[in-house]
C-alpha cells in the first residue's frame, strides 16, 4: 500500500514541479500561476503521506478522506463539463492545457482531460480501493 501511495504522491508532485522531456509535456508545473488551488491539495496530501508512513493507523483514515475528496473534486470539475458542456470552460481548459500531452484529442464540444489528469484519476481510484482494502 505504501509504495502505491508514494508513486501517486510523486506523480501528483509533478503538478508542482512540471515534467517535460524534449517536445513531450506531461504537465507544465504551472499550478502556482494558473491553478494555485492545487497546492491546497498537495500540501495536506504530503502531510498525510508522512503521517501514513509513521502512523499507519491514523494516516490510513486521513488518506482515505483525501482520496475520496480528490475524486469528488476532480469528478465534479471534469465530468460536469464532459456531460454538460460549457463552451467557455472547455475553451479555457483547452487553452490552459494546450501544450500538455493528450491521449485523446481535445474537443471543442466536450471536456477531454489531458494525459496527466486521466492518469491522476486512475491513480486516485486505485488508491481509494487500495486504502479501503488496507483498512479492512
Amino acid at each position: 500500500m505504501l509504495w502505491l501511495t508514494i508513486i501517486t504522491f510523486l506523480f501528483y508532485s509533478l503538478n508542482v514541479t512540471g515534467f517535460k522531456f524534449k517536445n513531450f509535456v506531461l504537465v507544465d508545473g504551472s499550478c502556482i500561476k494558473t491553478e494555485p488551488i492545487d497546492l491546497a491539495f498537495w500540501i495536506p496530501y504530503c502531510i498525510a503521506v508522512i503521517i501514513f508512513y509513521f502512523k499507519p493507523d491514523i494516516g490510513q483514515w486521513i488518506l482515505l478522506s483525501l482520496y475520496f475528496l480528490g475524486i469528488v473534486v476532480l469528478s465534479v470539475n471534469s465530468f460536469k463539463y464532459t456531460l454538460f458542456p460549457n463552451e467557455r470552460k472547455i475553451k479555457s481548459y483547452n487553452k490552459c492545457f494546450e501544450k500538455t500531452h493528450h491521449i485523446i484529442k481535445p474537443s471543442d464540444k466536450r471536456l477531454i482531460p489531458d494525459t496527466f489528469h486521466i492518469t491522476l484519476y486512475i491513480l486516485l481510484y486505485i488508491n481509494l480501493v487500495s486504502i479501503i482494502l488496507f483498512i479492512k
